[in-house]
This record gives C-alpha cells, structure tokens and sequence, in this order.
C-alpha cells in the first residue's frame, strides 16, 4: 500500500491501481508462525534444564544466556540492515540448541565439584576451577560449528541472498553464546547456586536416563571393532542413497491462498 501510495501521484489522473495478488498476509503469517516456534523451543529448552539440573536457580543461569544472545544478535542485524524474515528467525532457531550446551556444560561441572567438595572449599574458587576446566573446550567448539557455516557467505545470487540472513543470525547467536558462556555463566554461578545441592543420584531423570544409556555404552566399549565396522557399514549404504536423491530450487509451498495465474 505505501508503494501504491508512491507510485500513484505520478500516475494520470485516470489510471486506477487495483491490488489483484497481495501475499503480505502470507508472509506475515509465516514470520508470525516461526517467532512462535522460536518461543516455543526456548520454553523446551528451559524446561529440559529444569528437569536434569534439578534445581530451578540452575537452569536460570543456562536460560538467560539464550535472551541475552538472540538479542545481541539481532541488535547487530539491525546494523547491518537485516530483517526478521523467515530465513534469519530460522537462523535463531537453529541456533537456539547448541547456545545452551555450553552454559549446561559449565553449570554441570560445577555441580559435580560441589557435590564432591562437600562445602570445604569456598565456592568462588570452584567456579574459577570449573570454568577453566572446560572454558575453553566450550569457547573453541561453539567457535568451530560457527567456522563451519562461514562457506554460506560465499554464496552467490539468488542463493546468496536467500540464505545469508540464516547464516548472519545463526553465525552471530552462536559467537555471542561462546562469549557469554566464559563471561556472563561463570559470573552468575555463585550468586545462582546457593544452599545445598541434591546429588545427581537422587535425581530420577538422571537415573532413567543412566540406566538406559550405561549398558548401551559398557557394550559398545566392549565390542569396539563391531561398533566401528557397523558405523562403516551404515555409512557405505547412505552413499547410494545420497546419488538418489531429487534436487530442486524450492520446496512445494502449500500457502494456502487462492490460485494466481
């Protein structure tokens, strides 16, 4: 309508402009639908912390890195001049699981010291020894993963424009979950975690989850050459698999709009 309104003045003053296809209503509809995916798979995300760490100041501090992140990403989009559009929400959306492992990590770690400590030890200095402990493991292997998508930047054309917003979100959420989860989660822990900690033990998703995957995994370290040949075998069978596979531009979009021709 703004564009109509523009191009309308210039236009005689017997020309009439009718809007025949509009697909506003479609595209905000998809924005709309993937921001509420993005909600959702936070509350997911946090809820999951919740139940494994087991204590609700704990998962807080995994939380708030995920808002303090996605908003200095988007901040830095709005410099450079991208719009939350479905490609670069999809970019956060991706982005969301792998911006929490590292806080999980940290604050796990620091659990296992204090649990093992039994309050000896003032508990700064077991947030300074966990947070050099697996630091910088955290910071380098959320840096990898960032390295890895910078090959989408090189795209060109058509492509290049489609997915770069995607690679600009997902690329900035995860440097800033890198930096935070060295700065701002070794920061918050000692003001979080107070009072005394449940043992993991005792924790009953921690046991269902340890009884199903602790047999699985005495097997595979007893049976290593099987479980690398059969890893070899079920690789070997995607290949011919991969050469089947269709290609095209773009999906098939059921928009649900009347047809236009």
């Amino acid at each position: 309508k703004a564009r109509l309104a523009l191009v309308r003045p210039a236009l005689p003053a017997d020309v009439e402009l009718v809007t025949t296809y509009d697909r506003a209503g479609i595209i905000h509809a998809g924005i709309r639908s993937l921001a509420t995916r993005l909600v959702e798979a936070g509350a997911v995300v946090g809820l999951v912390c919740a139940v494994f760490l087991w204590r609700l100041r704990s998962a807080l501090v995994a939380i708030v890195t995920l808002p303090v992140g996605l908003l200095a990403a988007l901040a830095l989009l709005r410099l450079q001049g991208v719009t939350a559009n479905i490609m670069s929400l999809g970019g956060l959306a991706i982005a969301i699981g792998a911006m929490i492992d590292a806080a999980i990590v940290m604050i796990e770690t620091l659990h296992r010291k204090m649990e093992r400590d039994g309050g000896r030890r003032p508990r700064r200095d077991l947030v300074l020894e966990s947070a050099l402990e697996v630091g910088p493991a955290l910071f380098f292997s959320l840096l990898v993963i960032t390295v890895s998508f910078l090959p989408v930047f090189l795209l060109e054309a058509q492509e290049g424009r489609m997915f770069r917003p995607l690679a600009w979100t997902k690329t900035l959420a995860l440097i800033f979950s890198s930096l935070l989860s060295i700065t701002l989660v070794p920061a918050l822990m000692p003001f979080c975690l107070r009072g005394k900690l449940r043992p993991e033990a005792k924790n009953p998703a921690a046991r269902i989850t340890q009884a199903i995957y602790l047999p699985v995994l005495r097997w595979c370290l007893k049976h290593t050459k099987l479980v690398i040949a059969l890893n070899l075998i079920f690789l070997c069978i995607t290949v011919p698999l991969y050469f089947r596979l269709g290609s095209q531009f773009m999906p098939a979009l059921y928009e649900g709009s009347a047809l236009y021709m």
